[in-house]
């Protein structure tokens, strides 16, 4: 399936930027944001309005959703529940009205239980974690995704619009490698931010990551797959930033042994995230090209 128009919501915004960068000499882009975009056609508006939503649905073949609250440290529970979970809604609804083929929703790997300590932090039952794995959500952002993810699946089984989950991890912006190179001088002593970044260091208790240019990409591959499937895809970077194997950090972590169902996985690289990312090689074709790993032990 071939789209000739795309728009992106949160366009104004980082990823939004990255994403714009990635689509707009494929596809004729627009976006949608409270924020300008420049550049291109842009309706100017937040997506909890309704009718700013559907003006800038009119016309288009796919939407990439990225506009959100972004995290747990973004307003109030109220506020991220409202902002998220009707925003995803006014998109889904006004791309169906609208006759648009294909909705890349974006959510995230909080749904998992295993991510931010604002919540009660749930270890996974086994590794790696895929997408069957139960949804745990403990804090306000995580179940504003895991809302978004059954709000997806809601209009997907309606059978007028194909819509692809997609579950980033915590994105590293270069802007906050400075904190990332300062959590990893003093992993025990860090308490962010520290290095003149915005905000801590994020990626939870495993300091997983990815980065923006991969998650652009990925986007893009959603919109090129033939049959994407449903999902949910995670998007995580090829290896964690933490200091200690995978399998060993977790046992630290939660003082129990989790159940390896890819016990090769973890032999082959010690340091490999704790999800399942085979989804999105074999359905959109995306493996991340960037190993942040790198920019701290070299």
């Amino acid at each position: 399936m071939r789209f000739e128009n795309v728009l992106v919501t949160g366009a104004g915004g980082l990823l939004g930027g990255y994403t714009m960068a990635e689509l707009r000499d494929r596809y004729r882009v627009s976006g949608l944001d409270l924020l300008p975009a420049e550049g291109i056609p842009h309706v100017e508006g937040s997506i909890e309005d309704a009718d700013a939503v559907a003006r800038a649905c009119d016309g288009q073949d796919a939407i990439v959703h990225i506009a959100a609250r972004p995290n747990v440290w973004s307003g109030s529970g109220r506020e991220i529940i409202q902002t998220n979970v009707v925003g995803t809604w006014n998109v889904l609804e006004a791309a169906e009205k609208a006759g648009v083929k294909r909705v890349i929703v974006t959510s995230s790997d909080s749904v998992v239980g295993f991510t931010v300590f604002e919540g009660a932090m749930i270890p996974p039952d086994y590794l790696p974690v895929d997408g069957e794995h139960p949804r745990r959500p403990t804090d306000p952002y995580a179940l504003s995704k895991k809302l978004c993810e059954d709000m997806a699946r809601s209009f997907a089984d309606r059978g007028r619009l194909e819509v692809v989950v997609v579950r980033p991890v915590y994105v590293l912006y270069p802007e906050f490698e400075c904190e990332v190179k300062a959590r990893a001088a003093d992993p025990k002593g860090y308490k962010g931010p520290a290095a003149g970044g915005r905000q801590p260091a994020g990626g939870g208790p495993m300091w997983h990551y990815v980065d923006p240019r991969d998650v652009a990409r990925a986007y893009r591959c959603a919109l090129e797959a033939e049959e994407p499937g449903f999902g949910p895809y995670f998007l995580c970077g090829p290896t964690t930033l933490a200091p200690e194997p995978t399998v060993d950090r977790l046992r630290d972590r939660t003082g129990r042994e989790t159940d390896l169902r890819d016990p090769a996985l973890y032999r082959d690289n010690p340091h490999a995230p704790l999800y399942d990312l085979t989804g999105a090689a074999e359905h959109l074709g995306f493996r991340a090209a960037h190993d942040l790993r790198r920019v701290l032990y070299g």
